[in-house]
């Protein structure tokens, strides 16, 4: 059968989605002439993704280097850690530290440091008794350094974080005419912090050293181009160990590796959101930019006086940026007010007439005025204006129609003195407001 042949029985077996299996024998891989059985998952030009049931894994095969398993004999797929013990002999390492070795090896599961140490105790104690402290110290110290290095090695083999997903996968006839009968198969799936299936993502090159890690990391721009790194990695290490031309540390080392890269990638910074602390002393050009998600390249243009506080939010893949304060627009309305070239009296009635027009936004930020005030929030906040640049008693003293500059400077300062709670210090505040404005 012709590989085109091949390619459209099973771009249709996915599209219609019957589940259907195919009976292969495949020229690659680490068992190569091998019959396996796979069921499709992605077909592309050259090459299929599936799942092979008889290594339980995901994997990619080249249509140029499979053929239908009619009526053949060729033998069914093995491992290779199977292959390798069918041609090599079975050397068995004696010794203390080896039978100690081969004891924690039965654990398939990293054993608690606690476990470690009270097993590491229990058989220094027995040493002890029969051979003294020595003894007790040379097989205390051993253990613990066994179970040490068990847990490491079962760590390393944990080629990313798995968890099994029980599933059904029902295969009525495979395309050799057999019926198969495929239940509760277990299939893995890998926690992508959120990312897409495996099968949909755009493959791109994956790192071998450092260097390369942090400068493929450092040109990912988008959460499309995080999720294919990290994706592409995933499927590296899924595949790394069927690599038979590296030795165990080699793989464990890419391993790692990969892992690190991922962990640069999913964490690295992607966009920028600016959060400030907003109110209704927040001027003007910061509360417009508030809010406001910005790219790498924006953020590094902004001027620096926006990016000396902590009010701004670093965004990685899958983060979502904070919502709008609610009062926002009421904050950038009330702000052109004040920061407008109207006369100081315009402004005040401005400011009243805002305020009237959005009493929940007044209730939040003003409260409500009491009865007997004697100012409206306009003149309280133009009062508060004339008290932040220096002028003392300033609610006062607009409240006696001192409620502009202009009109503050005419106070005579040995007549202010004479005020009840005022006093030299003040006094000297009024000259230094008037040196200032004059």
């Amino acid at each position: 059968m012709e590989h085109s042949d091949m390619r459209r029985m099973m771009q249709e077996a996915l599209e219609l989605k019957t589940g259907e299996v195919f009976e292969i024998i495949y020229h690659g891989g680490s068992s190569p002439g091998s019959r396996r059985t796979i069921m499709p998952l992605k077909v592309d030009k050259y090459t299929v993704y599936a799942k092979c049931f008889a290594s339980d894994e995901e994997k990619t095969f080249r249509f140029d280097n499979m053929e239908l398993a009619e009526n053949s004999d060729a033998p069914a797929w093995q491992p290779f850690d199977h292959q390798k013990a069918d041609t090599l002999p079975n050397e068995k390492k004696t010794g203390f530290l080896a039978s100690a070795k081969e004891e924690y090896k039965k654990t398939k599961e990293p054993m608690s440091k606690k476990s470690i140490f009270f097993m590491a105790l229990f058989f220094g104690l027995i040493a002890g008794y029969f051979f003294g402290y020595i003894g007790f110290i040379i097989v205390f110290c051993l253990f613990v350094y066994v179970g040490i290095d068990n847990n490491s090695k079962l760590k390393k083999k944990s080629v990313a974080p798995q968890t099994q997903v029980q599933t059904t996968v029902f295969a009525p006839t495979s395309t050799s005419g057999n019926t198969l009968s495929i239940d509760s198969q277990s299939t893995r799936s890998t926690d992508t912090n959120n990312l897409s299936s495996k099968t949909n993502f755009t493959s791109v090159p994956t790192p071998t050293t450092k260097t390369e890690a942090r400068q493929m990391v450092k040109e990912l721009e988008t959460e499309e181009d995080v999720r294919n790194f990290v994706l592409s990695c995933e499927e590296a290490q899924d595949n790394l160990y069927d690599n038979h031309d590296l030795t165990e540390k080699q793989l464990d080392k890419l391993s790692d590796l990969l892992s690190d890269a991922m962990d640069l990638a999913e964490f690295k910074t992607l966009a920028w959101q600016f959060v400030p602390d907003a109110s209704p002393q927040t001027p003007l050009e910061e509360l417009k930019l508030a809010y406001k998600v910005f790219s790498n390249d924006e953020y590094k243009s902004l001027p620096k006086k926006f990016k000396q506080d902590n009010s701004w939010l670093e965004l990685t893949i899958g983060d979502e940026p904070d919502l709008p304060d609610e009062f926002l627009a009421n904050l950038i309305g009330f702000r052109e007010i004040v920061e407008s070239k109207l006369s100081d009296d315009q402004m005040i009635t401005a400011i009243d007439n805002y305020l009237s027009e959005h009493p929940i936004f007044m209730e939040e930020y003003f409260g409500e005025l009491d009865e007997d005030a004697s100012l409206t929030h306009g003149q309280e906040w133009f009062a508060s204006k004339l008290s932040q640049l220096g002028l003392p008693a300033a609610w006062e003293l607009f409240a006696e129609g001192y409620t502009t500059i202009e009109k503050c400077l005419e106070i005579d300062p040995n007549e202010f003195i004479k005020r009840r709670g005022i006093g030299p210090k003040k006094k000297q505040q009024l000259i230094e407001f008037q040196e200032k404005h004059r």
